[in-house]
């Protein structure tokens, strides 16, 4: 049986990213963009990113036979992700997103064939797979009913989790218990003071310390800044021309995470995490820009990071 770092459900989207937009798009008006660009996208990221840096990835997914799942599906063989969870149904089941970048912000047109049933297809397809998949680490998105987490705890697994959109987050339940079965929490700025009910970044890196053992808040062109048993870590953002934004925050969490799961302390985690996200917005789309495994063990090593030389404990890779 193959033995995996991170488990990551979610389904791929086509990510189609314009760029170098002089206004936002406006009804009755028509404009151009300088750029563009197009390549999987939405959960694709964190599991193509942790491939590319080495990490064995089991990404549970579903695709249709539409020309934009024949693109993901090729994308999967282009990056050598596994496929061995991904799901392809023979019918039409189109996810597209559409990026506008202007000046250093984004926003998005989604549409994703087949609704929400697709989603807890493949969230009951990872929970069943728990018991059987022999994976380490489960990374997914908070929710409102944290069974897959729960499960995943149940199954000896460490459990992290994105915010995800978390700056519009409502939910009845409170954060302790969305977080109880959760070590690491990874959210942007606005996501972390949203979840926390407050506006200042570090009052709610503590409020969400005392729920998960380990919280980073992503700061995009700041760096990053975390906490992992009581000590408080930042790092800054590499000085790289942005052409996309598209996906960096994934991307970072693929660098973090190959870090914390190999026991490193939290800075060099979050400088691993910053590695990978400053790469990917030097580039379109989630993870394209994102270093391949030799230029981000380089880069890991001239800021005297000492990476293993395997990202899991060698007794693991027997």
């Amino acid at each position: 049986m193959s033995t995996y770092d991170l488990l990551v459900a979610g389904r791929p989207s086509v990510d189609v990213m314009f760029a170098g937009l002089e206004q936002w798009p406006e009804l009755g008006n028509d404009i151009d963009a300088d750029a563009l660009g197009v390549c999987a996208g939405t959960s694709f990221n964190t599991p193509a990113a942790a491939n590319r840096i080495g990490l064995r990835v089991a990404y549970v997914a579903e695709i249709g036979n539409d020309v934009w799942s024949r693109m993901i599906r090729e994308e999967f063989e282009a990056e050598g992700l596994s496929t061995e969870f991904l799901v392809e149904e023979d019918r039409a089941l189109p996810a597209v997103s559409v990026a506008f970048n202007m000046e250093g912000d984004r926003g998005f047109v989604s549409h994703w064939g087949g609704g929400p049933a697709v989603d807890d297809r493949i969230d009951e397809r990872a929970l069943s797979l728990l018991a059987t998949v022999d994976a380490r680490h489960l990374h997914a998105q908070v929710d409102d009913t944290p069974v897959l987490e729960s499960a995943a705890r149940a199954n000896g697994m460490t459990v992290s989790v994105d915010a995800f959109d978390g700056a519009s987050w409502a939910s009845p339940r409170g954060v302790d218990e969305l977080l109880r079965d959760v070590d690491v929490l990874l959210a942007n700025e606005a996501e972390a003071c949203a979840m926390a009910g407050t506006r200042d970044r570090n009052a709610a890196l503590e409020v969400l310390a005392t729920h998960c053992e380990c919280v980073v808040i992503r700061r995009g062109p700041e760096g990053a800044v975390g906490i992992a048993g009581g000590e408080i870590r930042s790092v800054p953002a590499d000085p790289v021309p942005v052409v996309d934004t598209t996906g960096a925050g994934d991307c970072f969490n693929a660098g973090f995470l190959a870090g914390w799961l190999s026991g490193l302390p939290i800075e060099h985690s979050l400088a691993l995490g910053v590695i990978c996200g400053s790469g990917a917005v030097t580039d379109f789309g989630g993870y394209r820009g994102c270093p391949h495994e030799e230029e981000f063990r380089a880069i890991a090593a001239s800021r005297g990071i000492d990476v293993p030389e395997r990202w899991w404990p060698a007794e693991e890779s027997a």
